[in-house]
């Protein structure tokens, strides 16, 4: 290697400093207003639920594993049972995720201004941004798949021991999260068979010990399954479609919603940065592009095939990102070529962080202020985030109507929801106990009557059916502005009285 090539010049310094400040500023200001809208905007029903588990931490839920317990906790121990509380080790997140996509990038591709870039366009995609806002487990889940990307990354371009230690930590906690991080292992254990550099490290005792530091950080959710019927497996399995009829609908639905959660422009660069040419050579020699490619196309071929038959949901696919911001940051940084697109390449470029920064923004004067409800209940921020105060006042003044002792749901949100809105009094979901073992509840067939049943969806009464006498007591529905959301059914419960014991026969 040359002098030239191996010492920077002093205008790339310089252009590295410059992209670094400007990066550190964009970061520090999207910290700022996530933790505004953190503090300010309601919780979402999901959030809700997630929130019920910190108060029992566990090794395992039916819906998830359980690490997004423990972040929310570890908030409300710091700002109280607040939603900032709720939402804030998530947001929190958003700058060591940050930090992983930087670096990754930088030992990813050519150009100095790469890793400053890679972490903007990260934090500026939608899913960016609001992954890593609200609390879900797809907070903690980018955070720990960016740390793999930036172990896998390491590995290419300078393995050591303690890198693949770390990657093995990294994968663990990325599993404990949600198990689409498991996706993202097996796509890199196909690159460790693909590629020479990583497949040269198999001889070393790291990568098995990578896999088993993985192992030990999953296995206590593997014995909370293996001690709850496989509760957790067995839901998410439940997802594959091979039985489902063929629907290929939903294919460009998918493409669709990832667009728009990395916002236009970046999903285009992203595509034009994986694509073979000006872009490739962005890539640092020595596999790094194709570590890439397979990182992100292993997991992607899955969401194509399961979306010929199913929806597939817009977040699904939000551990990828920090690949997409690495692959967007070399498409908008390759040189311009002739042709139409190498007239319109640098314009567009400009136009990318302008562009996604303002959606963001839109975004999230939207959630803060509703400034309009032109969309009706299909507005999602409406649909999930207002009215509920008054939704749930109502609600318990029909039960005090009745002298209801408890309210029974059929549905996880509204049952999260109406908990959280009316602290002192029993809320349970009548159907799918399993959801709440953490929580030591009575069975609700236990509670003393009369109940208000709550039906958010009109399925089967179950057990209810059997056990209870029903008084229609009409609808009710949540309402914010001149919106009315999808009314809910009361029912009043009333214990029907038991049966005569049998007695023997006399004798003859």
């Amino acid at each position: 290697m040359s002098p030239s090539a191996a010492v920077p010049s002093p205008a790339a310094s310089l252009s590295r400093e410059v992209a670094t400040r400007g990066a550190l500023a964009l970061i520090g200001l999207m910290l700022l207003w996530r933790l505004v809208l953190a503090a300010f905007v309601p919780l979402v029903p999901d959030e809700a639920y997630y929130a019920l588990w910190a108060q029992g931490l566990s090794a395992g839920y039916v819906d998830h594993p359980p690490m997004i317990a423990f972040f929310i906790r570890a908030g409300q121990e710091l700002v109280g049972d607040t939603p900032l509380g709720i939402r804030l080790f998530c947001v929190l997140a958003a700058l060591p995720a940050s930090w992983f996509v930087w670096r990754a990038a930088d030992d990813l591709l050519e150009d100095p201004r790469a890793g400053a870039l890679a972490a903007v366009l990260f934090n500026a995609t939608i899913f960016g941004f609001l992954g890593l806002t609200l609390a879900t487990p797809d907070a903690p889940l980018a955070l720990f798949c960016a740390a793999m990307v930036w172990g896998a990354a390491r590995l290419v371009r300078a393995p050591r021991p303690s890198i693949w230690l770390a990657m093995g930590l990294a994968t663990g906690l990325a599993a404990q999260s949600k198990y689409s991080g498991v996706m993202l292992a097996g796509a890199f254990a196909l690159a460790v068979l693909a590629l020479a550099p990583l497949r040269r490290q198999l001889l070393t005792p790291w990568p098995w010990l990578a896999g088993l530091v993985a192992l030990l950080v999953f296995l206590p959710n593997i014995v909370w399954n293996a001690t709850h019927d496989w509760a957790t497996l067995t839901k998410q399995g439940g997802r594959v479609t091979a039985q489902a009829p063929f629907r290929p609908g939903f294919l460009p639905e998918f493409i669709g919603s990832q667009i728009a959660l990395a916002t236009p422009l970046v999903f285009l660069f992203a595509v034009i940065g994986l694509l073979p040419g000006r872009a490739a050579a962005m890539f640092r020699p020595g596999g790094g592009r194709g570590l890439v490619l397979l990182l992100l196309f292993v997991p992607l071929a899955y969401f194509a095939v399961h979306a010929l038959r199913a929806r597939v949901e817009g977040n699904w696919v939000g551990f990828l990102y920090p690949l997409v911001a690495l692959a967007a940051a070399a498409g908008m940084l390759a040189p311009a070529g002739s042709g139409w697109w190498g007239r319109h390449q640098p314009g567009l470029a400009r136009t990318t962080l302008p562009l996604a920064f303002g959606l963001v923004f839109a975004l999230g004067i939207h959630a803060l202020f509703v400034p309009t409800t032109l969309a009706g209940n299909k507005d999602a921020v409406v649909r999930m985030t207002r009215g509920w105060p008054e939704f749930a006042a109502e609600i318990d003044a029909r039960r005090r109507q009745i002298g209801a002792s408890a309210i029974l749901t059929n549905d996880y949100q509204m049952t999260a929801m109406l908990k959280r809105e009316l602290p002192g009094v029993t809320v349970q979901q009548f159907d799918e106990r399993q959801r709440y073992v953490f929580m030591n509840e009575p069975e609700p067939l236990s509670l003393p009557g009369p109940l208000l049943l709550v039906l958010s969806t009109f399925r089967s009464f179950g057990e209810i059916s059997a056990a209870y006498g029903r008084q229609d007591m009409g609808e009710v529905s949540r309402r914010f502005r001149d919106v009315t959301m999808p009314p809910v059914r009361l029912f009043r419960l009333d214990p029907l009285a038991a049966p005569a014991p049998a007695t023997a026969a006399p004798a003859p």
